[in-house]
C-alpha cells in the first residue's frame, strides 16, 4: 500500500489569535453516495453498470478560509489520494471556524513538467515521496508530466448490466489542473480536534463519459479534459448534510502527537484514569498497544510505518477516553 509523507508548514497574515486545533482532512470516495468499493459493481451517472479498479488523483495547494474570512494559505505540498489513504493532516493551525477550502487537482505547473520552475526528475524523489515512482504510474514522462488523476475499471458495452469492457481514463497536462472552492463546515471531533469531512463523487467526475466504449485515453484533451473540468464545475466534491453535527468531546484533557524521523510521539495531558493507549490502522486493526498509568506523559513508537492511523486511550475498564486521527 502507497503511503503519503506530508511536511506542512503555515504562512498566514491574521493577527487574531484563534484556539489551536489538529486539522483533518477526509476525503472519502462514492458512488451514488455510498462509499466507493474497489472491483464491485456499481452504477454510473447514466444508470450503466461498471466497476473501478483504480482510483488516484493529486491534490495541492490547500487554502482554509476561517473565522469570518481570515485566509491561511498551507505551504505549497502535494499529496497523492487513494480510495485507501484520503487522509490529509493539515498541523495544529490557529482555528475556531472553517467557512470554505480551497485546493487544485494535479500537481502545480512548477512542480509538473520539465519547464517547471522548481520541477526535478521523478528519480531525484525519496521512494514514498507522492511525487516518486507509483504503481500504477502518476507520471508520463519528463516532458508530459505527472497524470491530474487516473481511474481505471470495466464498463457495460453491451447494456446486460455486466461490466466486460476495459476503461482507463487517465488525465493529465498542466492546463489541466482543476480548481475547486467549496464552503464547508468542520466537525468538531474534540476542543482540539477539527475534522473537514468531504465526499469526492466518482460517478459524477465521470460525467459524460461512456464507461462501455472509452477504452484507453491517456492524454490532455477531449475526454481526459472533460473529466478534469467536472472536477471544478460540478458537484465533484461535497459534504453530507451532517457535517455541521458537533460531536465535541467532553472528557478533559488532550491528547495530541507529533513525528521526528525517526520516531512516531503521542502525547497527553490532564486525561484521568489512563490505563493502555493503542494505534489502529485504516482498517481497524491494532497495530500496537502499551500500558500507561499516569494523567500525563508521552509514549514514542519507532518502528511505525508512514500511513494514517487511530490513536486512543482507555480506562483499566476498557472505556475509550480521547482518540485523535494521526498521520505518520
Amino acid at each position: 500500500m502507497k503511503r503519503l509523507i506530508l511536511v506542512v508548514g503555515i504562512v498566514s497574515s491574521s493577527f487574531t489569535y484563534f484556539a489551536q486545533k489538529n486539522v483533518f482532512v477526509n476525503i472519502s470516495p462514492k458512488v451514488e453516495g455510498n462509499p466507493l468499493q474497489l472491483g464491485t459493481t456499481l452504477t454510473d451517472i447514466s444508470g450503466n453498470a461498471f466497476n473501478v479498479t483504480v482510483f488516484d488523483y493529486y491534490l495541492s495547494n490547500i487554502t482554509l478560509v476561517h473565522d469570518g474570512g481570515q485566509i491561511m494559505a498551507l505551504t505549497p505540498e502535494v499529496y497523492l489520494i487513494e480510495p485507501e489513504n484520503h487522509t490529509i493532516y493539515l498541523g495544529y493551525l490557529d482555528v475556531d471556524v472553517v467557512e470554505e477550502i480551497q485546493f487544485g487537482i494535479g500537481v502545480p505547473s512548477n512542480l509538473n513538467t520539465i519547464t517547471g520552475a522548481d520541477a526535478i526528475d521523478i528519480s531525484a524523489y525519496p521512494i514514498g515521496h507522492p511525487l516518486s515512482f507509483q504503481d500504477p504510474s502518476m507520471h508520463w514522462g519528463w516532458t508530459s508530466g505527472y497524470f491530474c488523476m487516473i481511474v481505471s475499471g470495466n464498463g457495460d458495452s453491451n447494456a446486460d448490466d455486466t461490466p466486460d469492457a476495459l476503461f482507463e481514463v487517465h488525465s493529465l497536462g498542466k492546463d489541466n489542473y482543476a480548481n475547486v472552492v467549496l464552503p464547508v463546515i468542520g466537525t468538531e471531533m474534540y476542543t482540539d480536534q477539527l475534522d473537514i469531512n468531504i465526499n469526492c463523487n466518482v460517478d459524477v467526475w465521470l460525467t459524460g463519459v461512456n464507461l462501455g466504449s472509452v477504452g484507453v485515453l491517456h492524454g490532455t484533451t477531449g475526454l481526459n479534459e472533460t473529466v478534469m473540468t467536472n472536477a471544478s464545475d460540478l458537484d465533484v466534491f461535497n459534504q453530507d448534510a451532517t457535517a455541521a453535527v458537533n460531536t465535541i468531546e467532553k472528557i478533559p484533557g488532550k491528547l495530541w502527537f507529533h513525528n521526528s524521523s525517526s520516531l512516531f510521539i503521542v502525547q497527553w495531558d490532564g486525561i484521568k484514569h489512563v490505563a493502555s493507549i493503542n494505534i489502529t490502522d485504516v482498517q481497524g486493526r491494532i497495530v500496537s498497544e502499551k500500558s500507561i498509568n499516569s494523567i500525563s506523559g508521552k509514549v514514542e513508537f519507532s518502528d511505525l510505518p508512514t500511513g494514517t492511523y487511530r490513536v486512543s486511550v482507555y480506562d483499566a475498564e476498557n472505556n475509550l477516553l480521547k482518540t485523535i486521527n494521526a498521520v505518520r
